[in-house]
């Protein structure tokens, strides 16, 4: 059973939990949120899950109210940073989170304050940290916020065990050896604390080395970046004086048989069901369909390669269609699907030529083993930026998909809202007809970023000259079938590389091309990203060339300025 509160608990005969959930978001019974999931996943399985939503941070009862589990606590931010949702690019303090919620409500480092609070009240309770901050602050890492490299998120928080990734496979891992009372160490997609450096680690750089040198960061940077395989990595390991931080290597990816399991678990879709009363940030995606998992896009802002992997997983088409249908006896259903898609809409059942039927693992949905195509050890190749000639760029799958979604009765629209690559789309003309005459809400929003080819290569990002083709093949499809539609571009200013003569070079060609630009984004240094990385050494990680990076406020918001006075000029 899942209960938000004690009287739930009351209300069910429960007298402990099994698990509880500490999360910043408000929670949403919903298949998009990650506690959602794995709480639906651990019910199933016979466990009693509580969660505690957006906790008042300072107040100690506000941790202890669902009482103590029996076997661990699970604590996220949510689904965004901490550090992004209550500060814009500029370090200003946002009056309400990015979700739409009071700033007050989620602390800075949200991760750290609420393990060091649980760890205040339980002293020898099992504390497991995971979520997109938790994952992308795994080893020492550069905050923007503070202008530092800081420790591992492990280290500051106190909690025993880190999830990175998405956690399926860990969190049924862990609840199971808790309840035999066995160690949690070895688990793939895990990072421990340990006193020793396992013998088959790579070991990385000390913190007290990459925390004052800015060349030695970086190369403890690329050493992560390169071993990310769920298949071939080896462990990493972080020394802090007495002890090592240590990663196993990711969790393996999702069959497509595990992918429906999880996401046709019985989310009620209710946005009155919460622990806070109705959650505004839920309305959007209610009846969003997520049809697959990882991006193997590349770019070097993006965090999606370091967490959800770039192992495309996908969702048959029946397990698809059959959630559509399930919408139908909806009370708020109108017909419309606002998404269909993942990451990016049209990576779905996209994947390597090279593989083999070659690794087993326990599946999630019933234990019994399971085959998994592994992929090439040898592979060192951009699956994009040029497209690589073994990446399988076929788009038959999602059109068939769509195609099938279109056609169960009470179904009026089926939009895609996710994004696309237009760079991919271009290999399939079939696919942008289909998206142009039935799957296009009036705007199409597509990320060129730039148009300044250097800015462009640092951000592993095609070249202008590739979404003008798209452009004007969509511009044409859209006319043909009777379509006035527009495309609305991502626009990202003061990215490492971006000079004033770039900035200049992007408001007159957008300018001179009459492009509108709704979203103009000041790139914001995440942890765990390649732009990052380039952003506080100012070194090129691939070729160790000096990168001009704009540092200054003023110059960041005069970027920004070029970009958006362009379509007002």
């Amino acid at each position: 059973m899942i209960c938000l509160n004690p009287q739930e608990m009351n209300d069910q005969n429960i007298s402990e939990l099994d698990i509880i959930f500490v999360t910043g978001d408000a929670f949403a019974d919903h298949p998009s949120n990650g506690v959602a999931i794995l709480s639906r996943l651990l019910e199933d399985k016979q466990y009693n899950v509580g969660i505690l939503d957006q906790p008042q941070y300072k107040e100690l009862d506000s941790f202890t109210k669902l009482g103590k589990p029996n076997l661990f606590f699970g604590v996220t931010a949510g689904l965004l940073d901490s550090m992004v949702s209550n500060y814009t690019p500029l370090k200003k303090e946002r009056k309400n989170d990015r979700l739409g919620y009071d700033k007050s409500i989620r602390p800075d480092r949200a991760t750290i304050v609420y393990a060091q609070m649980l760890r205040r009240a339980y002293k020898d309770t099992p504390i497991i940290i995971g979520g997109i901050e938790a994952s992308m602050r795994r080893f020492s890492h550069y905050d923007y916020w503070q202008n530092k490299v800081r420790k591992s998120i492990l280290m500051d928080s106190k909690a025993d065990l880190l999830v990175y990734g998405m956690g399926e496979r860990q969190t049924l891992e862990i609840a199971t050896r808790l309840k035999k009372h066995e160690s949690l160490d070895g688990i793939k997609g895990t990072v421990v604390k340990k006193k020793e450096c396992p013998s088959n680690c790579i070991e990385l750089p000390p913190y007290s080395e990459t925390e004052k040198s800015k060349k030695t960061f970086l190369n403890s940077f690329m050493t992560q970046y390169k071993n990310q395989d769920p298949f071939h990595s080896l462990p990493l390991a972080e020394s802090y004086g007495d002890w090592y931080v240590v990663q196993y290597s990711p969790a393996l990816p999702l069959t497509t048989d595990e992918m429906d399991y999880v996401y046709e678990l019985p989310y009620s879709r209710d946005p009155r069901r919460t622990a806070r009363g109705k959650v505004n940030s839920i309305d959007s995606v209610l009846f969003s369909i997520i049809s697959h998992r990882g991006c193997f896009g590349g770019c070097s802002f993006c965090s999606l390669s370091m967490h959800q992997g770039k192992i495309i997983q996908s969702r048959s088409k029946e397990s698809i269609v059959n959630e559509a249908v399930g919408f139908l006896s909806h009370p708020l259903f109108k017909g419309i699907i606002d998404d269909v898609g993942g990451p990016t809409a049209n990576m779905y059942g996209m994947g390597c030529k090279d593989t083999k039927d070659a690794t087993i693992t326990n599946s999630i949905r019933n234990g019994k083993k399971v085959h998994i195509r592994e992929y090439s050890e040898k592979c060192t190749n951009k699956c994009l930026c040029p497209i690589c000639p073994q990446l399988k760029t076929s788009h038959l799958p999602i059109i068939e998909v769509l195609q099938e979604l279109r056609s169960i009765k009470g179904i009026k629209k089926v939009f895609i809202r996710s994004g696309i690559r237009y760079d991919l789309a271009l290999s399939d003309m079939e696919f942008i007809r289909e998206l142009c005459k039935h799957h296009v809400s009036g705007q199409l929003k597509v990320a060129p970023e730039h148009v300044d080819d250097n800015v462009l290569l640092l951000m592993n990002k095609p070249s202008i000259e590739v979404f003008e083709q798209f452009k004007k093949v969509y511009g044409d499809i859209s006319k043909e079938v009777g379509k006035r539609q527009y495309l609305v571009p991502y626009i990202m200013v003061a990215h490492p590389g971006t000079t004033s003569k770039s900035a200049r070079l992007l408001q007159s060609y957008l300018y001179m091309h009459k492009i509108p630009t709704e979203q103009v984004q000041v790139f914001t240094p995440t942890p765990m990203t390649l732009s990052t990385a380039m952003y506080y050494t100012a070194i090129n990680p691939f070729t160790n060339e000096k990168v001009y990076v704009p540092y200054s406020y003023k110059e960041k918001k005069e970027q920004k300025r070029c970009a958006v006075t362009s379509r007002k000029a």
